[in-house]
């Protein structure tokens, strides 16, 4: 990332600044310093939900025992067939990291084992905040660092989709910007769908809501989930990075459903056009690839440039910038190439 983005980011904490463990965790018995495995010592709470535990470890197995993160399925549901969806998708989230391997904005899976009944993922850990710390510590990011977020994110997304995989639950609170090298990494893969018709388990996707309804986008609550739906989150992503406020917070046009929110900063046509498309309450309005954001992001670069250009070399006038003035055909096509 640039000092641009840089500047706009806290780098004297750590992700997970969480409690140590006094007692038995929610839903489960991990106690601070309990060696799990023989090898995942316990040492503090991250979070606990409805369906599972999430602790931080170290491997004492491994020279200069290194930090890990241990999941653990815990659901707090009596009824068999939800507790049997819950293990289902436990192990899909599992075998969704098995599949995206070693990516950089991803975190590597290190381990799934049973014990007992009781099951156990331990992936990678990341050091660094989540996006909502960022902003409650530092304020909204710059334009610049949105876009560089957002092109870092979509690379991502096209990589994700690549393995037939919906993520589900992109939101700030699980993108963490790590420390050692300024990138991405989205986390929390518990509510990922697979489309791929040879491995997806046609029990487990039976249609059915979920996600995080402040960023998730009308289809998927209605249990209809495309990878245009991580588009929309990752739009809605982008309006809180821009604004620090949650999408819930801005009014909607009566006539159209849209979100108001580039009223309330500066940025670019360009941007916030571009983040409009994202969120789009009608699938068939919005972009429908990571990658054909990309193209869209690429096009407004590349017409920005081209204006700097002319304006620098040949002193163009704002003439220019509607279409008019003494060019050849060609500029004027290169300018206004589709958004």
């Amino acid at each position: 990332m640039t000092d641009m983005v840089t500047d706009r980011f806290v780098s004297n904490d750590s992700f997970a600044a969480a409690p140590a463990l006094t007692g038995p965790a929610a839903n489960g018995e991990a106690i601070d310093g309990e060696v799990l495995a023989k090898r995942y010592q316990i040492r503090s709470l991250l979070s606990s939900g409805g369906f599972g535990v999430t602790f931080l470890a170290r491997n004492v197995y491994l020279p200069g025992q290194p930090l890990c993160v241990v999941k653990k399925l815990a659901p707090n549901v009596t009824d068999p067939q939800l507790i049997e969806r819950a293990y289902q998708q436990f192990d899909l989230e599992a075998l969704s990291l098995s599949r995206l391997g070693t990516h950089a904005q991803v975190p590597c899976l290190l381990d799934y084992f049973r014990l007992g009944t009781e099951v156990y993922l331990v992936q990678e850990y990341i050091p660094g905040l989540v996006l909502n710390q960022v902003v409650g510590k530092q304020g909204p990011l710059t334009e610049a660092a949105v876009e560089q977020f957002l092109t870092q994110m979509l690379h991502l997304m096209a990589y994700i989709h690549s393995h037939q995989l919906i993520h589900r639950d992109i939101k700030p609170e699980n993108i963490i910007w790590c420390q050692t090298d300024r990138r991405f990494v989205l986390v929390d893969f518990g509510a990922v769908e697979d489309l791929n018709p040879a491995t997806a388990n046609r029990q487990l996707n039976v249609r059915h809501a979920i996600g995080t309804p402040r960023f998730a986008p009308p289809e998927q609550l209605a249990g209809r989930a495309v990878y245009a739906s991580d588009l929309y989150a990752l739009g809605m992503t982008c309006i809180y990075l821009l604004t620090g406020r949650e999408p819930s917070q801005f009014a909607t046009d009566p006539h159209t459903c849209e979100l108001m929110w580039a009223e309330t900063i500066d940025i670019s046509d360009g941007l916030r056009e571009t983040i409009d498309k994202t969120i789009q309450v009608s699938v068939a309005d919005r972009y429908h690839s990571a990658t054909q954001v990309l193209t869209a992001l690429e096009n407004r670069a590349t017409r920005a440039k081209l204006r700097t250009y002319l304006d620098q070399k040949h002193a163009v006038s704002h003439s220019v910038h509607t279409g008019s003035g003494a060019y050849p055909a060609v500029v004027h096509w290169a300018l206004g190439i589709d958004r």
